[in-house]
């Protein structure tokens, strides 16, 4: 059982607060945000606080808090005021070192785009350019600014409306979806450090959305909750999955050689959890259908 330490946020500065914030909530995906001021200059920034909270209507909300440094309002946020239109972007792994440059606080009105090196493309229907080279883009408009306060690191919420969502072809899946195992994008951990997405690192679990689907975590033989070979993701996929005649697994014996076993059951998952439990009851003397 793990041992916790308890923080209090009202008994800490800023400076001092910031790196649990980040480092607590991980990962965290990078809102690449391209804006323009009234003059039309443009402006390039990375901002981690961010995610989607809606898919009709599509929106995203991304914050750049007030900055810690300065006490001011980032230019991100001076330009929506102005032209209330941006550009969000996915950042890939190989555009790193370039994002990196434009996480600077440069004076108002400098090209972050240019400093980095970057390319772009024309925009659809907003005004703010696109980075090229990112995989995803996602043109949009500002709905709402919600201000969290007006102190250094208060949040201000862009709460912006998807209006044209571009997706590089070579992410795509053959139904057109975007495939993470093709992105090689990267996400926000704490302090310094980054994540890159990677295809090893990823696993495919089924969500049950119907509750009958689903075997409670009591209902799970104890070899199985305990297997030295099954991982979390491998049991995530038997529980998603409930086998006929599920109520006589607690009271069913420990099957002999049980690693073998779970082994084998490993070879049909994620997706063929119901031959997995059909090996499983198999090995037990249970019913293997209704």
């Amino acid at each position: 059982m793990s041992t916790y330490r308890t923080l209090d946020p009202a008994s800490f500065a800023l400076k001092d607060w910031h790196p649990y914030m980040i480092g607590s909530v991980i990962p965290r995906p990078i809102a690449w945000v391209t804006t323009i001021d009234a003059q039309g200059r443009p402006n390039l920034a990375p901002f981690s606080y961010f995610n989607i909270f809606s898919s009709k209507p599509p929106i995203a909300v991304f914050s750049p808090s007030t900055s810690g440094r300065t006490g001011q309002p980032k230019d991100t946020h001076k330009n929506l005021l102005e032209v209330p239109e941006c550009v969000i972007h996915i950042v890939p792994y190989a555009l790193v070192p370039r994002m990196n440059i434009t996480t600077g606080e440069y004076e108002h009105g400098i090209n972050e785009i240019a400093k980095a090196g970057l390319e772009t493309l024309p925009s659809e229907v907003v005004r703010p350019p696109r980075i090229a080279g990112t995989p995803v883009q996602m043109e949009a408009r500002l709905r709402q600014i919600l201000s969290l306060g007006d102190t250094p690191g208060a949040g201000q919420l862009m709460i912006v409306e998807i209006v044209r969502l571009h997706l590089a072809e070579e992410i795509l899946d053959a139904k057109g979806l975007p495939d993470p195992r093709k992105m090689d994008v990267v996400a926000r951990l704490g302090a310094f450090w980054y994540l890159r997405v990677r295809p090893e690192n990823l696993f495919w679990m089924k969500q049950p959305r119907n509750p009958t689907e689903v075997l409670a975590w009591e209902e799970l033989p104890q070899d199985l909750r305990e297997s030295r070979i099954l991982t979390a993701a491998d049991i995530g996929h038997l529980l998603a999955y409930r086998p006929a005649h599920a109520e006589l697994l607690v009271s069913a014996a420990t099957p002999p050689n049980p690693d073998t076993l779970h082994r084998q059951m490993q070879a049909f998952l994620p997706h063929e959890p119901e031959k997995a439990w059909a090996l499983y009851c198999q090995a037990l003397g249970l019913p293997v259908s209704s």
